[in-house]
């Protein structure tokens, strides 16, 4: 019965998992279909605001790509946050030879903000009016990505809009666990839901936030989330449960970020934050460390080792919806064959450790170092914007109502 049971309850769940896969698809655009034409009343100025501490590795190629594109009204703020590898360098000579780039340097933290918040602050302070696109300082962008974006949000009237960007994993095993978290995200999202009022759907990416600074600005912007581990997803929810409209879609390529380079790296690089996004809640990362071990390694082990064949069959066929959902995702965000899905009882266990293993260091250091900096949790659970103080009642829908 044990057996039975572990290989039911990943069966059930990966079912649920791949339902949810098929709402988000038929509800969420692709920007590649979207013209590139300009919403009713012309382009409205575009700020994007790149915030980069330690960036040298990639900054000169991702803002360079925003300098390419043809978005007539665009402004990039580039926030040097205190580096120490050469990304103030690299920006100060990128410059001069563009006007549309202005570079803001950071020399000290104040009191009271996490490093990216209060640059993603900054450079907002410094923005136009119209729109805000915050991104971050690794995030490469296709010929005609920033057009579609505000073209798709005029036409719509959304406030907030977020790409969701192509993840490369050259990896088999980077991709495999890149994918695997990116298929467990979505269901918490809820995205399909983001049209109806009063859902509580929400989404935040800190790849692609394009809001309108007068909603930003209304909300409270990064100023509300001074002490946000997660800002990118708790903007999301702030925007939403604030009253503004706010959609997501799919980048399809024109939007592409790297995670940390290999397995491991991405595997520790969640560790700062991991815990927060269980909003530094023991009960939860226990609970959902637990459940990421059933569902992800508990029908693989029914079909290797379960006595009978009625509790290994429903494992294997637990096993294989699972790898299934999680190879579509890799196929649609990561490229490659999907194959990478049957990794999926090692990285689904993989991430229950990120989780648990996330709550035990920041609760024995008292806090998370984060890009050089440390934060004490007491702290951290001061500033936590928790979602039960954001009821979904002011959360407004757009046009198509359901897809």
């Amino acid at each position: 019965m044990p057996w039975l049971l572990a290989a039911a309850l990943g069966l059930l769940a990966w079912l649920r998992v791949a339902w949810v896969g098929i709402r988000t698809d038929r509800c969420v655009d692709r920007l590649t279909a979207i013209p590139p034409d300009p919403p009713a009343g012309g382009w409205p100025a575009l700020t994007v605001v790149v915030p980069a501490r330690d960036e040298a590795r990639g900054v000169e190629a991702a803002v360079r790509s925003l300098l390419a594109q043809d978005y007539p009204a665009l402004r990039v703020v580039a926030v040097d946050d205190r580096s120490t590898d050469g990304t103030g360098a690299i920006l100060d000579r990128m410059a001069p030879g563009e006007p549309r780039l202005r570079v803001v340097h950071v020399g000290e933290l104040p009191p009271g903000w996490l490093g990216k918040n209060h640059a993603c602050a900054s450079g907002a302070e410094a923005a136009a009016d119209g729109y805000l696109l915050f991104t971050d300082g690794d995030v490469i962008f296709a010929p005609g990505a920033l057009r579609r974006a505000v073209s798709y949000a005029g036409r719509h009237g959304l406030g907030h809009l977020v790409a969701l960007p192509r993840l490369v994993a050259p990896g088999f095993l980077e991709r495999a666990f890149v994918a695997t978290f990116a298929t467990l995200v979505n269901p918490v999202f809820r995205t399909w839901e983001l049209r109806r009022p009063g859902t509580p759907a929400y989404v935040g990416i800190g790849a692609f936030n394009l809001v309108r600074r007068d909603e930003y600005l209304r909300t409270g912007g990064h100023r509300r989330l001074r002490l946000e581990a997660v800002d990118d997803v708790k903007l999301g929810i702030v925007l939403r449960r604030s009253g503004v409209r706010q959609g997501a879609i799919d980048s399809d390529g024109l939007v592409s970020v790297r995670w940390n380079a290999g397995f491991l790296a991405s595997w520790v690089g969640l560790l700062k934050n991991a815990f927060a996004g269980t909003e530094f809640r023991w009960g939860v990362a226990l609970s959902t460390g637990l459940a990421l071990v059933v569902t992800s390694l508990g029908p693989a082990l029914a079909a290797l080792l379960a006595p009978g064949p009625l509790a290994r069959g429903v494992g294997l066929l637990g096993w294989i919806t699972g790898a299934a959902v999680v190879g579509t995702v890799a196929r649609r965000f990561g490229g490659g064959s999907g194959l990478v899905g049957i990794l999926l009882p090692f990285t689904g266990t993989a991430l229950a450790g990120v989780v648990v293993t996330s709550a035990a260091l920041t609760t024995l250091r008292g806090g998370i170092v984060w890009r050089g900096t440390r934060y004490p949790l007491a702290d951290l659970r001061t500033g936590c914007v928790r979602e039960r103080d954001w009821p979904p009642d002011a959360a407004v829908g757009w046009d198509p109502p359901s897809c």
